[in-house]
């Protein structure tokens, strides 16, 4: 059905397939089998690249307005690295921003009880629904909430007329637990390049978008770059942990830190908009990339963004000094969201983002054909 694109589109409905793969789940460890089996097709350099790590968790969590006539459940998720509470009441206070990837500095709101404790924290995300997201401040002993743009007046109104608010949240550390990267090398005695994206999702999503697409377009190129040259050792990586502040990607960063990589190129999420996303630099990589991409036959609008934002996997080699960048077709409507399912619509992109990806490649001299 789907042509020459047959396999990659099978790879992508069975990462699906595994559900939301949270860093320390056991569906990630499932999928990280199914990921190595499919690398060892591609090279019989393959093997998965772990490390030990206690995992945050979540099982359960509510935020609501407290009323007489019934209480009004609020739309929200925890943070990732939320601490944890049996449950909490009190009222609102503003209490400055939230800063979430070094990118975002959204408001945020503290739940103070009777006896005067901060007793839980609201974020409000701006111009966009509740998602969860990552929580910067290291790990808390207090819950985390974040809500969408449509509960802001209702916070601003809440602290003025002292609301009640309660809820709880049942968080806890998954001890034993492994970060699982899936790393493939295509053998060279030349310096190396990678070409990463990451598998895990944050625990509300199958992440269909963010980032099964990616992981099936790497194996993609992985599979199609056997036809080519390689002028440059090539490392494909699918990073677990991406969710989790770049656990994956840091790790295996560090760990290759002695190795001559030249370039990083990330594919994280390929959405439904026919806007590709290029997170790259220094600047004069990005120059090169611009120049390439604005010869390129495919149909896309583009959006640079130099030096790249730190939110994917690439931002621990771009803070070695490594040239990078990563390309997405951004879909912040359904991000970290139940919503992030198959759907057909998104094969077209991730087609594309293969082509626009080989030819990158190409014209950076790193493949010939």
């Amino acid at each position: 059905m789907y042509g020459e694109y047959s396999q990659m589109v099978d790879n992508w409905k069975k990462i699906i397939d595994y559900g939301p793969r949270p860093i320390g789940s056991e569906n990630l460890e499932k999928c990280s089998d199914y990921v190595l089996g499919v690398m060892k097709e591609i090279t019989p350099y393959a093997s998965k690249d772990e490390y030990p790590y206690d995992a945050w968790d979540v099982d359960g969590f509510k935020l609501e307005e407290i009323r007489e006539d019934g209480n009004r459940e609020i739309e929200a998720y925890v943070f990732l690295n939320s601490g944890s509470s049996e449950g909490f009441r009190g009222t609102v206070k503003y209490a400055g921003h939230n800063r979430v990837w070094d990118m975002y500095v959204w408001d945020r709101y503290m739940i103070v009880n009777d006896q005067g404790e901060i007793a839980a924290y609201v974020t409000i995300r701006t111009n966009d629904e509740a998602i969860p997201q990552m929580l910067f401040q290291g790990r808390s002993d207090v819950p985390h909430f974040l809500v969408g743009e449509s509960e802001r007046a209702f916070f601003e109104q809440a602290e003025k007329e002292h609301t009640l608010i309660g809820g709880y949240a049942n968080t806890f550390i998954k001890k034993g637990t492994a970060c699982r990267n899936v790393v493939g090398i295509l053998p060279n005695d030349k310096p190396k390049v990678v070409i990463c994206g990451h598998y895990d999702t944050v625990y509300s999503t199958q992440g269909a978008y963010d980032n099964s697409a990616g992981a099936a377009v790497v194996l993609e190129l992985g599979r199609r770059l056997r036809k080519y040259r390689l002028n440059y050792e090539i490392e494909l990586l699918i990073t677990d942990g991406e969710e989790f502040d770049l656990v994956g990607s840091r790790k295996r960063c560090e760990k290759t830190k002695e190795e001559d990589i030249r370039f990083v190129l990330n594919v994280d999420g390929v959405g439904r908009d026919k806007i590709l996303e290029v997170w790259s630099g220094p600047e004069s990589t990005e120059r090169k990339i611009r120049k390439i991409l604005n010869q390129s036959g495919e149909k896309f609008g583009s959006i640079y963004k130099c030096p790249p934002p730190p939110g994917s996997d690439h931002a621990p080699y771009f803070a070695a000094g490594i040239p990078v960048c990563m390309l997405t077709f951004n879909d912040q409507g359904i991000l970290h969201s139940p919503k992030d399912t198959f759907r057909e619509s998104l094969i077209e992109n991730m087609e594309v983002m293969v082509r626009i990806s080989l030819d990158l490649l190409e014209q950076l001299k790193i493949i010939e054909k």
